[in-house]
């Protein structure tokens, strides 16, 4: 028996490795291809800078030198995961040879999901993509997923653009509900957002800075003509909101303003903007086609080798012979998920749009180099704190770019390597414009200015608010629990209506007790949930927030769930609706009784770049310069103000962060057998400031912490001090 197996193994070695050598055969000898030329993220930044340098001669301005290395990492990690490094990626980066160490932890900070929370904020702000709105919060996540899962940029736009279907279920379509798929408003914001041109002043009049004219704009807005809001109703409920096609156009020439009794008629989609009639010198379409031609061929050759490798282990592990599984004929609700699906209840709701479709390929052309133009610009702005054309948003002839040969390299460079984004961000951070310092105080406005535009020295930039929040949280370690449950524990007294001559025991109306890792008005308290963001946010904390479940908010609703709502009776809908609407007794009266509840306090934050987004007015997010992307021309506003000091002095993630928890490193440090002021000040700086402290500033470290009652509220207060500097809220 024994050597009847060892037979057995060997065959079925030998036929695994005859198996895997058919695939490779049937996969083309795909080795012996020659390679694509795809573009190398360093080959193309060196290239970059001499461009750069280029297109600068002749000019004066002073040149900053290259940052330094710590600052280097501080500003990396910030701009590419959103928040200040941890002591583990500063010692991870001070390991590595020097020569290396930068592009080893670009590599290393662009593998993480933070990546994609991060870069999620900026396309947010890009789409205007706001979690309150129609199906919002699934396209929140939606572009979350889309950056991690690298879905290259033509393919994201092409999606939203032609996307149709309910809100949540099809997460594309929030992108044209967000402005009620108005086909006016989607003109201007299509145009705007992905090409940088501005042609909602059209709207009206012939643009009077521009090209562009009233036709223009009514011939773009055309494709949106068919396109309607429509809401999905079943006795009295709302069971959706999705985007439907219907056969007459709403886009009429003449305007209606200016027809005066004259036959409107509709008017035929045509694209004002101009493609390249052939390919630029770097043959960036050449190389995209063949590019998208062996990814696709890649693609097919991988699906056939999976299904054969499935084959042959089926063969090998005796599965040859298949079993089909008994159906339970008397299992009604699999014969009616079964028949639901062959409903053709959505068949009309989930027509696709030609007219959409046609517009994003036309937008997504690789002949269109205004579309790759328009995102490089606003990267190449979000990283390095200016654009090539600036307001980032606003190409025309007479704001042309100030590097227009660096601009279109780059955006060829975009192009030819599939559009996809991480290549552009990993391009940039390695190009010298990136890794350059700040001029120092000394330097005059003109000279900065002249440099800064330049490119030779580092605008100054803050992080954003997203950013800043979560590196409070990162440094104050507020990102997991650090204190021990039941040593903070908070008496919290609310006000709750009970009706008049009830008798009530205070007891059964106290609020649940909060787990050991949250407090009250932490975000971690609130719950995760794909629905409305702004329930049960204000009051006192001003730094809580509704943080969105990405995989609950995706999920896509059965469309059995319409039938099991007809064989609902109407009464039983009735009742359901007065249950949401509320069943307190209108001519009951009520009195306000005080409940007090004792919670332990002890606060743990999740991200804010999982914060359904815009947060709240007056929320910590907006006070730092979130919008409510409410208009196509609002930016995020850097400047200063009263309420960010006020929050930063006297708010509790502050103030939280600032305390020293005994589950935290630094404890160990400053209580017990292994105390060490010096080396705990050291690892705080570290922190905080992604550097080691000077001897002036080590000094007076340890004045501050002996003015403190106790050496933990000592060093609490040296914490809140570095949180509260400038050094700590701006990139270096």
């Amino acid at each position: 028996m024994r050597a009847r197996s060892d037979s057995n193994s060997r065959f079925r070695c030998y036929a695994r490795i005859l198996g895997i050598s058919l695939l490779w055969v049937a996969t083309g000898l795909r080795a012996a291809a020659a390679p694509v030329d795809v573009p190398n993220p360093e080959t193309v930044a060196a290239r970059v800078n001499q461009l750069l340098d280029e297109e600068n001669q002749g000019k004066t301005f002073p040149q900053a030198p290259q940052v330094a290395d710590l600052p280097f990492l501080r500003r990396v990690s910030v701009d590419l995961n959103g928040r200040i490094p941890t002591e583990a990626d500063i010692q991870k980066f001070l390991a590595w040879p020097s020569s290396e160490r930068r592009a080893k932890m670009v590599d290393e900070l662009m593998s993480r999901e933070l990546f994609a929370d991060r870069w999620a904020i900026f396309f947010g702000d890009l789409l205007r993509v706001r979690a309150t709105a129609e199906g919002g919060a699934a396209l929140q996540a939606y572009i979350y997923e889309a950056i991690r899962n690298q879905v290259p940029y033509d393919e994201l736009v092409r999606r939203l653009i032609s996307a149709n279907g309910r809100a949540n279920s099809q997460p594309e379509t929030g992108f044209l509900l967000n402005d009620n798929a108005d086909p006016m408003a989607l003109t201007g914001v299509v145009s705007q957002v992905f090409l940088g041109i501005r042609i909602s002043c059209a709207e009206c009049h012939d643009h009077p800075f521009d090209v562009w004219t009233r036709e223009d704009f009514y011939d773009l807005a055309a494709f949106f003509g068919k396109t309607r809001r429509q809401e999905q109703r079943f006795k009295m409920n709302l069971l959706g909101v999705y985007l439907q096609e219907v056969q007459q156009t709403s886009i009429l020439w003449p305007p209606e303003d200016k027809a005066k009794g004259k036959t409107r008629e509709a008017v035929t989609p045509k694209f004002p903007f101009e493609l390249d009639e052939g390919d630029g010198p770097n043959r960036h379409i050449a190389r995209f086609t063949e590019l998208r031609k062996r990814q696709q061929e890649a693609a097919q050759a991988q699906a056939r080798a999976a299904k054969q490798k499935s084959n042959v282990d089926d063969l090998l592990d005796g599965d040859a012979v298949k079993t089909t599984k008994k159906t339970d004929e008397l299992d009604v609700f699999t014969e009616a998920k079964k028949d639901a699906r062959g409903l053709a209840v959505g068949a009309d709701l989930y027509k696709p749009s030609e007219l959409r479709k046609n517009l994003a390929n036309l937008v997504t052309d690789p002949r269109n180099k205004q579309f790759a133009r328009s995102l490089v610009n606003r990267t190449w702005a979000e990283l390095i704190g200016r654009g090539f054309v600036n307001p980032v948003d606003d190409f025309r002839a007479d704001n042309p770019p100030s590097h227009p040969k660096t601009l279109d390299y780059l955006a060829e460079e975009f192009i030819a390597s599939g559009y996809d984004f991480r290549f552009l961000v990993r391009t940039i951070v390695h190009t010298a414009a990136y890794q350059r310092g700040r001029l120092p105080g000394t330097t005059s406005p003109l000279e900065r200015q002249a440099a800064e535009e330049a490119f030779a020295a580092a605008p100054t930039r803050r992080m954003l608010s997203e950013a800043l929040f979560d590196s409070i949280v990162q440094a104050g370690h507020l990102f997991s629990v650090k204190h021990r449950p039941g040593e903070n524990l908070v008496t919290v007294v609310t006000y709750q209506s009970v009706p008049v001559g009830v008798k009530e025991d205070p007891k059964k109306l106290t609020l649940k007790p909060l787990s050991g890792k949250s407090g009250p008005g932490m975000n971690a308290a609130m719950p995760a949930m794909p629905g409305d963001p702004m329930a049960g946010v204000g009051g006192y904390d001003l730094e809580r927030g509704i943080e969105i479940d990405f995989k609950s908010a995706l999920k896509k609703a059965e469309a059995l769930e319409i039938e099991k709502m007809k064989a609902i009776p109407d009464e039983v809908l009735e009742a359901e609706m007065m249950m949401k609407q509320g069943n307190r007794n209108q001519r009951m009266r009520y009195k306000t009784v005080e409940v007090r509840t004792q919670i332990d306090d002890n606060p743990v934050f999740t991200s804010a770049m999982r914060m359904a987004s815009p947060a709240p007015t007056g929320h910590f997010l907006r006070v730092f310069g979130q919008t409510d992307r409410s208009s196509l021309d609002e930016r995020r506003d850097h400047s200063p103000s009263m309420r960010q000091a006020l929050m930063m002095v006297n708010g509790k993630l502050t103030n939280e962060a600032a305390r020293v928890g005994p589950l935290e490193p630094v404890y160990s440090l400053l209580v017990g057998e292994k105390a060490d002021l010096e080396k705990a000040i050291r690892r705080v700086y570290r922190e905080i400031l992604t550097r080691e402290p000077t001897a002036e500033e080590l000094s007076e470290a340890k004045a501050i912490i002996a003015d403190g009652k106790t050496v933990l509220e000592g060093m609490a207060d040296l914490r809140w001090a570095l949180f509260n500097c400038n050094e700590f809220r701006y990139l270096p």
